[in-house]
């Protein structure tokens, strides 16, 4: 995890773009071709809030992530939880939620990645030498600039 002012106008670029591409991740959502979907959350942080007397925000990857079109809802899953989270989410919880609630969205697709803007705005902030761990961990090769399938 990475602490990111809420203010920070990369970051706030990058939500934009991922709130102005939705109709491209649920094309992608229904290509139904193994395509690795995630969409990123924002929860509140109960521990920090509570200490700091005000809202703390935590973004937070889901997997899996469908789309249920006669609902017009998304899906997802928790395949990794913060610990501030364990009390209220658990691993292989499924959240359902809005478009609007996602603040970025994510499409791997044999290592090419469709969105993933702050992932994006993450990697250009690595040093040179970080970049390649970076691209393994995240299991990215390539860079998509378009959003559509």
């Amino acid at each position: 995890m990475t602490a990111i002012s809420r203010n920070d106008p990369e970051m706030k670029a990058a939500y934009r773009k991922a709130s102005q591409t939705m109709a491209d991740f649920i094309s992608h959502l229904t290509v139904g071709d193994g395509r690795w979907c995630s969409a990123k959350l924002c929860f509140k942080d109960p521990d920090e809030s509570d200490r700091l007397g005000e809202d703390r925000l935590l973004y937070w990857w889901l997997e899996f992530a469908t789309y249920h079109a006669d609902e017009g809802l998304f899906s997802a899953e928790f395949t990794e939880l913060p610990s501030c989270l364990e009390p209220y989410h658990h691993i292989g919880q499924r959240l359902t939620f809005e478009g609007e609630d996602v603040f970025d969205w994510r499409v791997s697709t044999d290592g090419r990645l469709y969105g993933g803007f702050t992932i994006r705005v993450a990697r250009q902030r690595l040093r040179d030498d970080e970049i390649a761990e970076y691209d393994r961990y995240i299991g990215v090769t390539e860079y998509l600039d378009e959003t559509a399938p």
